[in-house]
């Protein structure tokens, strides 16, 4: 019975946590233009954060994993009750965080989390037995989710040793990176391949190889990246930029694999526009990353860090990991998008999304400039806050209606 439940509904937590994560953001921004005593900002960007990437975009990429690539998995008493502890733990960060911030409720949930997902990890290991480049994109997005995740253990030993020094930073910085361009990339790619698989879209095999090769060769060294903020030695630089360029080298072949995908692709237009959105964002951000590899632009992001930085972070998590993960659940045939609400909602929502990077980094470009800012900044970006909870909260409740209409 808890299987039953659980499995029908992890999509639908993650969509919930995905509203409440931008509820969460949109009270940051309503913070910059009114500010109040009661509202943490420190504590709610803290919330924002870990209900995003563990409760929305976690959650949603290991539950259509799961669906996907380990249908028959054995749901052992261990994993039933790993995956029930995952899910409880990330609904109590949700009012842990904005509350009482990084305190020892918080960490106690952490670690809560991070041991029930080795179960889960290890679990999905064992079930992936095909070793075609996305079962290997899956299983390394799973290695690099590990990796990730000895940044959190030993953070503790950092804080208490150090404080909040240069290691500090670097260590969140390390599972940041593993987490975006480890599990979520190579997760969220596998996952297409795969549907690609189900559909019988014919793409060459070869190319995806290749893809898979220059991703995974510049995943470790493109850490280099994270670090040249804190005046790391000039032979860094070098394997950042190393690093970039074959991060854009398996660009190239992404474009050549989704060229024959558009030739026997039958999507509807709603996900044909989003898988082009995404590749547009994901394009965008291995741009900036051989950008980011110069000294120049690393000490013009670090000086306009509320523009740039924060714009590149929405980039990747809004732009990119959200509007995959959508695309993936509606391929997969978890989320519907076929009544007037969602569409809106979806429209309102990428809306949003444009607004904000175009403000963002719009900001920044004249201020590096010298020109006049934009007036009223922070009112703006707080209305296209607002769009992006809006479009989220429409697409959230029209599976409601759209599952009541089924019945």
């Amino acid at each position: 019975m808890l299987q039953k439940l659980i499995s029908k509904n992890i999509f639908l937590i993650a969509l919930t946590l995905f509203v409440l994560s931008a509820f969460l953001g949109l009270l940051i921004r309503w913070n910059f233009v009114f500010p109040s005593a009661i509202i943490s900002y420190k504590n709610l960007v803290q919330g924002h954060s870990h209900v995003a990437f563990l409760g929305w975009g976690y959650l949603a990429v290991f539950g259509a994993i799961l669906y996907v690539f380990t249908p028959k998995l054995k749901w052992t008493n261990s994993f039933k009750l790993s995956i029930t502890l995952t899910i409880i733990s990330i609904i109590l960060m949700l009012f842990s965080f904005p509350f009482s911030g990084y305190k020892s409720f918080s960490i106690v949930l952490l670690v809560v989390f991070g041991i029930s997902s080795y179960v889960l990890s290890f679990n999905i290991l064992k079930g992936l037995n095909k070793s075609n480049t996305s079962t290997k994109l899956v299983r390394y997005s799973i290695y690099y989710y590990l990796i990730s995740s000895l940044a959190t253990w030993f953070l503790v030993y950092v804080i208490i040793k150090f404080g909040k020094s240069d290691l500090y930073y670097n260590t969140v910085y390390f599972y940041l990176h593993f987490l975006y361009n480890g599990f979520f990339v190579f997760g969220l790619f596998g996952l297409l391949f795969k549907v690609f698989e189900n559909q019988r879209i014919e793409i060459s095999e070869k190319y995806k190889k290749l893809f898979f090769l220059y991703l995974n060769v510049a995943c470790i060294p493109a850490y280099a990246l994270s670090i040249l903020w804190s005046n790391a030695p000039k032979y860094f630089y070098v394997l950042g930029f190393a690093a970039a360029v074959l991060q854009l080298i398996s660009l190239l072949f992404l474009f050549k694999i989704l060229q024959q995908a558009f030739l026997n692709l039958k999507w509807n237009v709603i996900s044909k526009v989003l898988l082009k959105f995404l590749i547009i964002a994901y394009s965008l951000k291995i741009v900036s990353q051989v950008f980011s590899s110069f000294p120049y632009f690393v000490q013009k992001s670090l000086a306009l860090k509320p523009f740039f930085i924060i714009g590149y972070l929405h980039l990747f998590t809004l732009a990119f990991m959200s509007v995959f993960i959508v695309l993936i659940l509606i391929e997969i045939g978890v989320l519907i998008f076929n009544n007037i609400l969602s569409k809106f909602g979806l429209f309102t929502f990428l809306s949003g999304i444009i607004l904000t990077e175009i403000l963002l980094f719009g900001q920044g470009f004249l201020i590096l400039a010298q020109l006049k800012p934009i007036s009223n900044y922070n009112k703006i970006l707080l209305i296209c806050s607002a769009l992006l909870f809006f479009g989220i909260f429409l697409m959230f409740i029209s599976q409601f209606i759209q599952q009541k209409k089924g019945l």
